[in-house]
């Protein structure tokens, strides 16, 4: 179907901000697909280091502070998005978080324009009200999630028909995610960046810095293979969780293994960060909404390992395309970076195909 007729269609995302992440990326890569599509393109957030990066596929980005939970700015957000929805001439608008959607909703209905969300996590809730606050991602008129767990979680806590909910799961980009986008000269030039001078496995774990990813539970399982040669990388944003930064400090500095383990601030050129690691860590210990470092590994051929609930039961079938751990078991965790060292070892340095 010719892209023509999509021309004066007009898509709206709004989202808290640009700074990293998930849900970042995925704004970033629909905005470029909409714009590659005919579609016009337009992204509402409170800004960040992304933006640039937005701005370059085409798609014009408003500032706007729709990150703040506080009642009357969501209010006084709704009433700019309906000016913005009028002066624009928006046909669809796309909330990608909670804050947002509320803004939205009253922003949709005023102008009498398509309402859409996307479910990216799972929203804890421990009483009525949080409850209430999370359930605007289910008032959209058609709701996406990006895994089928995500969508069997929004079916049995919000009620509401399966028929409104379509599952999307994440992408990746094949053309940047690939090694055959990453030369010889960048890996050289990013073994430097992250201190590798010598031949031996580089692990990477890229991820928030927060607890429920299971930083620790890596390091204390790389403890117990302290005499193997390796690196590992711990790489992501630590913004607001500087005391579990200094904890993970710590405790590396209890096993002694500063010269073996590395944390680093977030990349912006990720793919050139895979292509110098040989096995990818997921170690999360609540379920992953879908889990996306996970498939970038396996696009750029790396060995991967994750926890085997939420969203990376979908994305890895064990001992095929990577290897499933027990969340939070520290022995079945070593147990699977020491078969990966093996497979190192064989030559088998590529993503797993058939191993089982």
């Amino acid at each position: 179907m010719s892209s023509n007729i999509y021309k004066s269609k007009t898509i709206l995302q709004v989202l808290p901000s640009l700074f990293s992440g998930g849900v970042e990326r995925g704004t970033i890569e629909i905005a470029k697909a909409l714009k590659a599509e005919g579609f016009n393109s337009i992204v509402v957030s409170s800004g960040g280091k992304m933006v640039d990066e937005l701005t370059s596929t085409g798609t014009e980005h408003i500032v706007m502070p729709v990150n703040n939970k506080n009642p009357i700015n969501i209010w006084y957000n709704s009433l700019k998005l309906t000016k913005l929805i009028k002066e624009k001439k928006i046909d669809i608008i796309h909330a990608r978080s909670r804050a947002p959607a509320w803004s939205c909703i009253l922003a949709s209905k005023k102008s009498n324009v398509h309402f859409v969300t996307t479910f990216h996590c799972i929203y804890n809730f421990n009483n009525i009200f949080k409850k209430y606050y999370n359930s605007i991602m289910t008032k959209s008129d058609k709701v996406i999630a990006v895994s089928n767990f995500v969508k069997k979680h929004i079916i049995e806590n919000y009620h509401i028909s399966g028929n409104k909910i379509t599952t999307i799961h994440r992408g990746v980009n094949h053309q940047y995610f690939s090694p055959n986008n990453v030369s010889d000269k960048d890996i050289s030039l990013f073994k430097k960046k992250y201190n590798i001078n010598e031949k031996k496995p580089i692990i990477l774990m890229p991820s928030r810095f927060t607890r429920w990813k299971g930083h620790e539970v890596l390091i204390h399982a790389l403890s117990k293979i302290n005499n193997q040669m390796f690196y590992c990388l711990l790489v992501g944003d630590s913004a607001n969780h500087q005391q579990y930064l200094n904890e993970l400090h710590q405790l590396i500095n209890k096993y002694n293994l500063n010269n073996k383990i590395g944390i680093f601030p977030n990349e912006k050129e990720m793919d050139k960060l895979y292509a110098i690691s040989n096995i990818i860590i997921s170690s999360s210990l609540r379920p992953e909404a879908f889990g996306r470092t996970i498939i970038e590994g396996q696009a750029m051929e790396k060995l991967v390992i994750a926890t085997n609930i939420g969203g990376a039961a979908e994305t890895i079938i064990d001992g095929k395309n990577g290897f499933h751990v027990t969340p939070g078991n520290i022995d079945d965790l070593t147990k699977k970076i020491k078969k990966c060292f093996e497979l190192l070892q064989n030559g088998k340095d590529k993503m797993i195909t058939e191993l089982a």
